[in-house]
């Protein structure tokens, strides 16, 4: 049975007859739905549909298409950059797919005080990779007044945050994968909303560029003009391995010459897979499920019982907040880490700590 995410696969890039197929039943419903998103934006700029204003610098990451832009490592390198210049820094997640209704605090101290089942996969990853302070919520206005009032945090970044324009932010950054080539909007397309919104960013960053020039003649393909441009790329570091809930690195040469089994549950695993490869690991199997897919038991005897001739299961942090429940031989079960390179990363830091400055002014009265 073909699952969704390859069947959205299929409609997107027209593969074959049955992607051609719903690509052309997709289309008139995609039309509607560029439509409606139009008008929502259109009501947030005339101001008929109002956004909740908080007197501190909120920082929206974001981006127009669903999943695989490298999101989620950037709001956590941002959260990083920030927190080591000592501003006290607050991520805001949405807790998607997590159980909980209001607003939860997942952590804030690089300790989770939250599950995967109560607030998604990536708040929990978040909070425990970043020493600040982690809330998640659908409700983002909320989470934003409990960081504030109960953390005094000076500056908030919502992760996931261009399509949330409930909660007035400061600054727009906008990051756009340069392999996605289709500019449909759901249902045809990944695209969350036309691309026609690229003007309401203040800063672009392109991602996953196989080189400088690719970026820049994708940004170019979209009319990027005016607008603050950098460029970024996931990249390993180290195997991340739990013991007894804590995590711990280790370098990626434990890869090197090693049979491998993949696991992973993401939106492209295409990237993480070609890295693994290039830590010079021999992957002789994989198991690819849904992005944020939930581990059950079965899965686990299944991982288990796949991996008996492989020196390492190797999965991604998202995933690894999930399984590291599950009994697994010592350090067998490890985590690719990947953080964010970013091009120009001084001019960057100089751009964010401007505009810091003139929103604290402005919020000053000053």
């Amino acid at each position: 049975m073909i699952s969704l995410q390859r069947l959205a696969q299929k409609i997107w890039t027209r593969q074959d007859v049955l992607g051609v197929l719903g690509w052309l039943v997709a289309v008139p419903l995609s039309i509607l739905f560029s439509f409606v998103v139009r008008v929502r934006n259109f009501l947030y700029e005339k101001g008929i549909l109002r956004s909740e204003q908080l007197p501190l610098p909120i920082i929206s990451v974001g981006n127009l298409t669903v999943g695989g832009t490298g999101k989620t490592p950037f709001v956590l390198w941002l959260a990083r950059l920030l927190y080591a210049r000592h501003h006290r820094v607050a991520i805001l997640s949405r807790g998607y797919k997590g159980q909980n209704k209001g607003v939860t605090t997942v952590g804030t101290d690089g300790r989770a005080q939250a599950t995967p089942e109560e607030v998604g996969d990536e708040a929990v990853m978040l909070a425990r990779t970043f020493s600040g302070v982690v809330l998640a919520g659908r409700d983002r206005v909320r989470s934003a007044r409990l960081a504030q009032e109960t953390y005094g945090v000076e500056v908030l970044i919502l992760d996931d945050g261009f399509q949330y324009r409930r909660l007035d932010r400061s600054l727009d950054i906008l990051l756009l994968d340069a392999q996605q080539k289709e500019t449909w909007v759901l249902p045809a397309g990944p695209f969350r909303e036309p691309s026609t919104a690229i003007r309401r960013a203040d800063l672009v960053v392109v991602t996953k560029g196989e080189t400088v020039q690719e970026q820049q003649d994708y940004a170019a393909s979209l009319h990027i003009r005016e607008k603050p441009l950098f460029f970024a790329n996931p990249c390993p570091t180290a195997l991340v391995h739990s013991t007894h809930g804590e995590w711990q690195e280790l370098p990626l040469f434990f890869l090197v010459h090693k049979k491998v089994m993949t696991v992973s549950g993401v939106a492209v695993p295409d990237l993480f897979h070609r890295f693994i490869r290039e830590a010079d690991a021999e992957i002789i199997d994989m198991m690819v499920f849904p992005d944020h897919h939930v581990y059950t038991e079965r899965d686990w005897q299944t991982i288990i019982s796949a991996s008996r001739a492989c020196d390492f299961v190797v999965t991604t942090e998202k995933d690894l907040v999930k399984l590291e429940k599950f009994p697994f031989a010592t350090d067998k079960l490890v985590a690719l880490r990947i953080d964010m390179e970013v091009n120009d990363v001084e001019q960057f830091l100089a751009f964010i700590e401007s505009q810091l400055k003139g929103m604290g002014k402005k919020k000053d009265g000053k």
